[in-house]
């Protein structure tokens, strides 16, 4: 079998890259980088030269451990805007930072639980009595990356709707976590206010009832609403359901008696039965 001309055998353009044979064949499969030849009979992979720059950064972007759907879409705008591609770049590392730093705070999270007499953060378990409310809600799959900024979005956009509609705020948005948010898991979070008045739903705000109970409540106030301080706050009240021998009802509220501000004033509330 003759190679053909001008072209790298996939063991050469490997060397050359500093790419293994095995990511190659990855790359290839999920059309990232895909040879400019292939072997009809024996599938033996050749690649161009000028593929190389490619190849290269490929290889750099996984060394900052990139995931592949970004390096797809880095791949695909380059050849049309170099500064797109920075923004993509710039987009991924202030994710990285922010990751980071919630990880900082998840060690020190971790330091205080292995000495509990030492934690700062007094969480104080009041039980109140929860009405049975009227909401508009908007629910959404989000991971924690980006959760502030769905909940201000979707929360502005539930307000529009309450002025729209001549509704009367009743309480205090919250939002109700139906699963864990994390960097891994996304929810979904139902981001609601009760409200009165004749409601109509409207593209992805409905309108229901929210069944309300007795409720375990922990409020929580300035560096206490900071992921992942806040989870302590969650823990205090299920640890305080399970104590005194009740069942957790439904899945968490967040009720946020504040938006993002300074010193802001949040309020976990947990129904049990």
């Amino acid at each position: 079998m003759n190679q053909p001309k001008d072209l790298l055998s996939i063991g050469t353009f490997a060397e050359m890259s500093r790419l293994s044979i095995k990511a190659l064949r990855l790359y290839d499969q999920l059309g990232i980088l895909q040879p400019r030849h292939v072997d009809p009979q024996s599938g033996y992979r050749y690649y161009g030269v000028d593929q190389l720059s490619s190849a290269r950064m490929i290889r750099n972007m996984r060394d900052m451990d990139m995931p592949l759907a970004t390096i797809r879409r880095v791949l695909a705008v380059l050849p049309v805007s170099q500064a797109q591609v920075e923004l993509l770049v710039r987009q991924y590392l202030e994710m990285r930072e922010r990751q980071l730093e919630q990880i900082r705070g998840q060690a020190r999270q971790f330091t205080q639980q292995l000495k509990p007499e030492a934690n700062a953060m007094n969480l104080e378990v009041s039980v109140k009595d929860i009405p049975t409310q009227q909401i508009i809600s908007i629910t959404r799959h989000q991971k924690v990356d980006s959760l502030s900024e769905t909940i201000q979005k979707d929360g502005t956009a539930l307000l529009a709707l309450v002025e729209k509609q001549g509704l009367t705020m009743t309480g205090s948005a919250f939002g109700i976590y139906h699963n864990p948010i994390n960097e891994q898991e996304d929810g979904p979070i139902e981001i609601c206010i009760p409200v009165s008045g004749t409601a109509t739903g409207s593209g992805d705000i409905v309108v229901r009832q929210q069944e309300g109970g007795k409720a375990a409540c922990v409020m929580i106030t300035g560096d206490q609403c900071e992921f992942p301080a806040i989870l302590g706050a969650y823990d205090a009240a299920a640890d305080w359901i399970q104590k005194n021998g009740y069942q957790i009802a439904e899945p968490p509220r967040e009720v946020w008696h504040t938006g993002p501000v300074e010193n802001p004033k949040w309020e976990i509330v947990w129904l049990f039965r």
